[in-house]
């Protein structure tokens, strides 16, 4: 099965209206209705070279106008503490190249991309069995979509998934992801916290406010289009007036705050830095604290997530990947660096780390 990597932007935003959807479930069951089935009698192929056909009159949509309906991005949202430490790592999407529609398989690491070439009414409301073929070898892989009838979302069975719910990346739907990455409690190197509530109240050392979330997508066309996404903390007074906007990056359990500035199309863009904060998260701030120790030897500094979700660091001796695991019985971690190259990673140096006294001692 051929792969293709997909350079999406999958940095994604957050809760649905502020205060309003703390769960996933209720994103689900709020989202605004995008598009309504059409009653149509149609012929709807049954295979992929279309030798046999039949004919359905019900709410039955042709493939055209079944895929314009699906097309764009379905969130996997089951998994909130994952989505809270990593934003979303599962999607579907479904993209329209000129008479073509490709459905696009997202996972962490990888991203696999199916050429739709029929869909098959399974004759019950809204579920319907998209029939596509992948690579040079053209196997047919079927997806069966079954579909809630307001089509804000999606049940999918495949060969390799069964009845996994997504729902329409709406902006609601972002601005709920946005949310959910957002709160909590972070500290800067002087251990103030800075704490955000999902509620939309955040607590930092000299100030109690109100705040939402919003973001800014922007498109950059050219023969491969990317996007580059803005988030915003908003502050607002009682009545809901924005006094104050921050623009902000989340990486890893990394959070940094900027001020604004006004470009020259108006958008809000990064101004001064106003500071950088560390997630608190229990173990995963001692890993955390684990790779910093190390870190710290070399210079080492993040300087992007690359597409697996690995983040890359700017060091002393080059660029590179820190991995973590333990505690082990001596309540120690072992850490270790791989030096990154065009081709591979390589284990360069490996330690033993405590976390508590600080100290590092090499693997040999």
């Amino acid at each position: 099965m051929k792969r293709r990597v997909i350079t999406i932007a999958l940095l994604i935003s957050l809760t649905a209206i502020l205060g309003g959807c703390n769960k996933s479930q209720s994103v689900v069951n709020n989202i605004e209705n995008t598009s309504t089935p059409v009653e149509t009698t149609a012929k709807v192929s049954t295979n992929e070279d279309n030798s046999i056909t039949q004919t359905k009159s019900s709410t039955v949509l042709t493939m055209t106008e079944l895929l314009n309906k699906l097309q764009g991005e379905w969130y996997n949202l089951n998994d909130e503490n994952s989505i809270s430490e990593n934003g979303v790592q599962r999607s579907i999407m479904i993209e329209k190249e000129g008479n073509d529609y490709t459905l696009v398989d997202i996972f962490p690491d990888t991203a696999l991309s199916y050429k739709v070439s029929s869909i098959q009414y399974l004759g019950n409301n809204n579920s319907y069995l998209i029939t596509t073929h992948n690579g040079d070898d053209q196997n047919n892989i079927g997806f069966t979509f079954n579909i809630s009838d307001d089509f804000k979302s999606i049940n999918i069975t495949s060969d390799y998934d069964t009845d996994v719910k997504y729902v329409k990346a709406t902006d609601e739907t972002k601005q709920y992801v946005q949310m959910l990455q957002l709160a909590g409690t972070y500290k800067d190197d002087q251990n103030k916290e800075y704490v955000f509530k999902d509620g939309g109240i955040a607590t930092w050392p000299n100030e109690t406010f109100k705040f939402s979330v919003s973001f800014k997508e922007k498109i950059f066309p050219n023969s491969s289009p990317s996007k580059e996404v803005y988030n915003y903390i908003i502050v607002n007074d009682n009545n809901g007036k924005e006094t104050m906007r921050y623009l902000y990056e989340i990486i890893g359990n990394k959070l940094t705050i900027y001020k604004t500035t006004l470009d020259k199309e108006n958008n809000y863009i990064k101004g001064a830095l106003v500071v950088t904060l560390t997630k608190s998260n229990g173990t995963t701030d001692l890993i955390q604290k684990a790779i910093d120790i190390v870190g710290k030897k070399y210079n080492a500094v993040v300087d992007y997530k690359a597409e697996s979700g690995v983040m890359i660091y700017k060091s002393d001796i080059g660029e590179i990947s820190i991995d973590c695991s333990g505690p082990d019985k001596t309540n120690k971690y072992k850490v270790s660096i791989f030096k990154e190259s065009a081709s591979s990673s390589d284990i360069f140096k490996e330690f033993n780390v405590d976390v508590i006294s600080g100290s590092v001692e090499e693997i040999k």
